[in-house]
């Protein structure tokens, strides 16, 4: 009888891949055709743009897969390559840096609107306007990014992007041309007209940004006399007033860095120090006023006076080393009793010159910085509101041994 056949087997498995499973292909292309098409489509209508965005593009296409491309597109019509090129040179007219001035604030509300309704493209806005900062050089021209610099302000005011994106500025490659100084000065166009100076500073603050803003231009354009110059041009008054607060911001900076120089260094002459004070004052980088104040700080600051809750005589040595300086700063009854307020606050704030403020007063009376007339007009209304009750009644004595004084002078000319 003969044996059946066995017919031959494939040996091994067979694995059946699940839909599920099966990755779909990254097609940025295909989504950035799609997204062109139906923005042509529409045509440069802001509000059927919103409705197509929340509408029809979410629905039908993969929005969150393709979100850096959508928001490519709307930027600068097109996919942007990794140097900054439109990728195929293929884009659209329909997007935020094609439009004119006077429309960047609708086309704005567009992003707006469009992230607060799918706020998980919020973070990829921010990162969005960092990498076109970063390539704005070669994707956009001087006009364009004009206007991508209104558009991030008002981004900005919103809260809806993150204010150290606009550290990028500071980069080589764009302080180079201008390019970083086209983007901002736009940037403080538009937000001044919308908010004000202290809002800006805030945020410029916040990106860690010079105040100065010598950072975001180029080296040999950093002098803040050019950089006020060239807002002086640009028509924005608040900024050249803000470089200007700068400018005498550095100036205080260094002149108390000078003083402490002059006071710590035993190699300085006062003449040297006095001559170096009225140069700053007829500069007009300092006020008489400001000087005085910074001086006697500098001088109380500068040792360690206090010996056993007292303060030792040194201190009144160093004061009277200093007395010709403030007196040729004292010129005027006014700059004596402002110099009167300023050592009263001092002494109000440092609790161990409280009961020092009589006898500092004595030596500068004895030394002609301030006279009579000045304490007593001081005494009677013109004193700081600091502790007040606390000093006149330091200085009630010595008061009406002045006052008696001018009596007795009076009636011996009599």
């Amino acid at each position: 009888m003969s044996q059946k056949q066995l017919k031959p087997t494939l040996s091994g498995t067979r694995n059946k891949t699940r839909k599920r499973d099966e990755k779909e292909r990254y097609e940025p292309q295909v989504f950035r055709d799609a997204i062109i098409t139906g923005l042509e489509d529409i045509g440069n209508n802001h509000d059927l743009i919103l409705k197509y965005l929340c509408d029809t593009a979410t629905g039908k296409l993969d929005v969150k897969r393709y979100g850096e491309t959508l928001l490519d597109v709307l930027f600068v019509g097109g996919i942007i390559s990794a140097g900054g090129s439109i990728e195929g040179n293929v884009r659209t007219e329909i997007c935020l840096i094609r439009q004119e001035k006077d429309q960047v604030k609708s086309f704005t509300n567009i992003f707006i609107q469009f992230i607060r309704r799918y706020k998980w493209l919020q973070n990829s806005l921010g990162e969005e306007i960092r990498k076109i900062i970063k390539v704005m050089r070669v994707c956009c021209n001087e006009n364009e990014r004009g206007l991508l610099g209104s558009a991030t302000a008002l981004l900005l005011m919103e809260g809806i992007i993150p204010p150290n994106l606009l550290s990028g500025l500071t980069q080589d490659h764009l302080l180079k041309d201008d390019v970083s100084i086209s983007f901002a000065t736009s940037l403080f166009r538009t937000w001044l007209q919308e908010r004000d100076m202290q809002s800006l500073t805030s945020t410029l603050k916040k990106a860690t940004i010079d105040p100065s803003l010598q950072d975001i231009f180029p080296p040999p354009k950093r002098n803040l006399d050019t950089i006020q110059n060239y807002f002086a041009e640009q028509g924005l008054n608040e900024m050249v007033q803000h470089v200007k607060s700068q400018k005498a911001h550095n100036n205080r900076k260094m002149f108390v860095s000078r003083l402490k120089l002059f006071v710590n260094d035993d190699e300085y002459k006062t003449t040297e120090l006095a001559n170096y004070i009225k140069e700053a004052i007829e500069e007009q980088k300092v006020t008489p006023t400001y000087t005085l104040q910074i001086l006697f700080s500098v001088i109380a600051t500068c040792g360690d006076w206090v010996v056993s809750d007292h303060i030792a005589d040194d201190f009144y040595q160093e004061i009277k080393h200093y007395l010709p300086v403030f007196k040729e700063i004292t010129k005027s009854e006014k700059q004596q009793i402002d110099f009167m307020n300023k050592i009263q606050e001092f002494c109000y704030d440092n609790l161990e010159f409280m009961k020092c403020f009589q006898k500092i007063i004595y030596i500068m009376y004895q030394g002609n910085v301030i006279e009579e007339d000045a304490i007593i007009q001081w005494h009677k209304s013109h004193h700081s509101s600091k502790g007040h009750t606390e000093f006149r009644a330091q200085m009630t004595k010595m008061v009406e041994w002045l006052e008696n004084a001018e009596e007795e002078d009076t009636e011996e000319d009599e």
